[in-house]
């Protein structure tokens, strides 16, 4: 099982405070996963502010992904990078597919797209977007399993988006395209198990996941689709302290913890928001509490596990992930 971190990307607000994000703490983050043997940098997408955090009074900075990764792969070497979700509804697949190509070619096959609904409407409904986001984000995974495949030109038709003899140039560096799926609805297992080469579930205890994989793997083989060679690479909060106690009071105190809470209405819709609920899901505590944790979810199927550490400043976010290179990626 490989491993990964997030950089804050657009997570200032939700995860981290004000003033968090910057370029140096992106390049810092990227250098150190490299230098300890991550597989993957992920960063996430945001366009605005979310209600709740305005309603604490806060600004947070939020960044383009892409854009980000753009010059981290320039200043990086092997450490790979994903967005970990694209907000699809919110973009345009031609205009993405060709971003996401392009830095494919930059980084000499070091990039993943990750794709998902948002987990807020609120952002979409700012944005200015109209109709069902599942319909466009079908539409969108259609589109691009069209502009990533063996054929070009290529041409779709639906109703929120169209186009037509597009000759996709250059074709992707990395076949198959390293294109994933992110969610936890069963809605996002159809689309991971017809069209996608990885999936990125969110908050999800291994017995979700022993649940979930055999429905991916059932459909992917109606669909002609080997399901063994679908990534499985979920999202967790990693608080990893030698004191346990501390671990759990930071975590429980964190920007985090308030960010889960507000996604009771959508991503998180279908689990009990209790203490001890989120406690569990997350791998917070020593190094021997998440090298047991982390044995299930590989016998479960998870192919990589990638983790937003706890932390106020990149500082200890830093030394978080030292810590669990040094006692817990043994292990595995």
């Amino acid at each position: 099982m490989d491993f990964g971190v997030a950089i804050s990307t657009a997570r200032e607000g939700l995860f981290y405070p004000e003033g968090f994000a910057s370029r140096k703490s992106f390049v810092e983050v990227a250098l150190k996963a490299e230098e300890l043997g991550f597989e993957c940098v992920w960063g996430n997408d945001h366009i605005t502010t979310q209600r709740y955090i305005q309603a604490r009074g806060e600004h947070p900075n939020f960044y383009e992904p892409m854009i980000t990764f753009s010059y981290l792969s320039a200043v990086t070497k092997k450490v790979k990078f994903g967005t970990a979700v694209v907000v699809g509804p919110m973009r345009n697949p031609v205009t993405l597919a060709k971003q996401a190509i392009t830095l494919d070619h930059l980084g000499r096959g070091r990039f993943v797209l990750g794709l998902g609904l948002g987990a807020y409407r609120e952002e979409f409904d700012a944005f200015g977007g109209r109709g069902k986001r599942g319909e466009i984000l079908d539409e969108m995974v259609e589109g691009l399993a069209l502009l990533f495949g063996d054929k070009t030109p290529a041409s779709y038709e639906g109703k929120h988006f169209r186009f037509k003899d597009v000759e996709m140039l250059p074709r992707p560096f990395t076949k198959p395209f390293p294109f994933y799926i992110g969610g936890n609805s069963p809605q996002v297992l159809q689309r991971v198990a017809r069209y996608a080469q990885g999936w990125i579930p969110a908050s999800m205890s291994p017995a979700d996941l022993e649940k979930a994989l055999p429905v991916i793997a059932s459909s992917a083989r109606k669909h002609k689709r080997d399901p063994s060679k679908i990534a499985v690479a979920p999202e967790a909060i990693c608080g990893i302290d030698r004191d346990a106690k501390a671990a759990r009071k930071r975590f429980l105190e964190s920007l985090v913890y308030q960010h889960f809470l507000s996604l009771k209405k959508s991503t998180l819709k279908d689990i009990p928001l209790t203490e001890e609920e989120l406690v569990g899901r997350n791998f917070i505590g020593t190094p021997a509490d998440v090298i047991k944790k982390l044995g299930p979810y590989e016998k479960a199927g998870a192919t990589q596990m990638w983790f937003d550490f706890l932390g106020t400043t990149n500082a200890e976010v830093l030394r978080q992930m030292e810590l669990f290179a040094k006692e817990v990626m043994p292990s595995f």
